[in-house]
This record gives structure tokens, sequence and C-alpha cells, in this order.
């Protein structure tokens, strides 16, 4: 080729290439990845969704505020939508390990399916630990039971700030739910059946639907229990009175707010006051057997 030929090609080569631009490849922008890209649903609550004063499941709502942060951060430093998603299941199964029930109750479901059966009913504020996300459900576990709860009904939290405590466990619910069977039974003394109860056989009857034995005594029940101040009194503890002067002889369980279920001599198993005068004048301690 000759030169005056090859100089003519060049000079058209430059030409087309001043008025044509070839697109480069758009590179990956993490920045632009947010939360709805990785499907993951943030809870909306306020510091008034939990205000149980007989409760130790508070968790305000700026830590709604810091899981944002953490799943955002998340979503910068990945590369695309799967790594974030995958870096944001991480956080909230790993970093955060639990997931806390914001409505007055959510079903726990045998698969990911509002048809499918129900295993039972978690109440507001318990925290079950969270095994793993995926398509708007959570899948957890709580005592002895596994299944799936709706991400809208949840709040993801530190499980390790709950472990060991009331909110991880809905035996205590429970337990409260089945001493309420009673209600009505008349006070039989040494009855420990719905035919007729007394108060420590009550107790022995209610703690040991769970796996709690207890004796047939009042002052034995206490012995097995950790005492506790009314500070530290919460729904499931045992409350005790003295009505001889000399020793401690009739218990209760203690419900909340300043109420207990017993079997009395007068009206049987039923719902009274510890700040009824019979009760506040007699009233000794509370102890704790569950969680002690």
């Amino acid at each position: 080729m000759s030169r005056k030929l090859l100089t003519l090609i060049l000079s058209i080569c430059m030409v087309f290439s001043s008025v044509i631009t070839i697109p480069a490849a758009e590179p990956v922008d993490s920045r632009r990845i947010s939360l709805e890209d990785i499907d993951i649903e943030m809870p909306q609550v306020s510091d008034e969704t939990f205000s149980d004063s007989d409760s130790e499941q508070v968790q305000p709502a700026d830590s709604v505020q810091q899981l944002s942060k953490d799943l955002e951060l998340v979503c910068k430093q990945a590369r695309n939508t799967a790594v974030a998603a995958a870096a944001a299941k991480s956080v909230l199964v790993e970093r955060y390990g639990g997931a806390m029930v914001i409505p007055s109750s959510a079903v726990l479901y045998e698969s990911m399916d509002d048809e499918a059966g129900q295993i039972r009913t978690i109440t507001h504020g318990k925290v079950a630990r969270l095994l793993d996300t995926a398509n708007g459900w959570y899948r957890v576990s709580m005592d002895n039971n596994t299944g799936y709860l709706k991400a809208e009904d949840c709040l993801p939290v530190c499980y390790a700030d709950y472990e060991n405590t009331a909110a991880t466990s809905m035996v205590i619910d429970d337990l409260i739910a089945f001493a309420y069977t009673y209600l009505g039974t008349p006070y039989v003394f040494g009855g420990t059946s719905y035919r007729g109860i007394d108060c420590s056989g009550f107790t022995m009857q209610v703690f040991g639907r769970f796996g709690y034995s207890l004796p047939h005594s009042a002052t034995a029940q206490y012995h097995m229990c950790r005492r506790v101040s009314d500070s530290e009194r919460r729904p499931g503890d045992l409350v005790f009175f003295n009505f001889d002067g000399t020793s401690t002889g009739h218990v209760g369980i203690y419900l909340g707010n300043g109420q207990f279920i017993h079997a009395g001599s007068i009206y049987g198993v039923s719902i009274r006051s510890l700040s009824e005068s019979t009760f506040a004048s007699h009233y000794t301690f509370a102890a704790r057997l569950i969680g002690r």
C-alpha cells in the first residue's frame, strides 16, 4: 500500500472517530444499591410501641435507625445487589440474630405461607432467635418451636441482649394462661384438681404442667426459689404471704401490674391485687423459680 493511500485512510478514520463515540461499559456504582433493591423490609415503630412497665422486653425505636445504617453501609460496600442481599442477610442473622414481635401477637407458621399450619402465636415484645430470612419471612426458633414469622411483624434486635430473660421464652405466658383455666375452682384444703384446690396445690399443678416440680407446701416452695425484690418482681414469680404471724403459709402467682392469681379460702381461685389491705398487710416477698 502506498504511503499516500495509507495517509488518506488514517485521515478518514480520525474524522469518523471525532463524531462517533462507542459507549463504555457503565461501572457498577455500589452507592446506587438501596434497601429496596435487596428486598429488606424496615419496620415502622416508635418508642411508644414498647411501653410495658412490667416487661424487660423494651427496645427503643432508635435501634431501627441503627439497623438501617448497618444495612445501608452493606449496600454501599457491595458490588451488586446479589452481594448486598447476601451481606444484609448476614447482618440480620449473625450480627443481630433476634426478631422481636411488634404487634400484640404474631403467628408462627409451619412454612412461608400464611395459609400454612399455625404452630402457635408469639406475643408482643417477645424475641425469637433469627435463623434465616427469605421472601419477606423470618425463620425463627423459640422454646422448642421452629417456624416462620412475617418479616413485617418483626423488629431485628441483638438476641444476646435478651438471652436468658423472659423475653426469649413463651413459657411464662403459657403458664399464666394455664393458671387462668383454674379461675373459679373452689378452695379445698389439700386439693390438687379442678374439683377443689388449695394455694400450694394450685401453684404445684400449674408449674408442674411445664416441667417444674414443686412440693405441696408454700414454705417448701419458697425454699426452691430465688428471692427477688419488689422492683425486680415480674410475671410468673411466686408471691408469698404470712397470715399466722409465724411462717410463710400462703402463695400465689404474680401476673404483673400489682395483681396475682391464687387459691384463696373464700373465693377459691381468683385474681386479686397486692394493694388490697388483706394482702398488703400480710405480703412478705416474691421469689423466682423460672429463670432464677
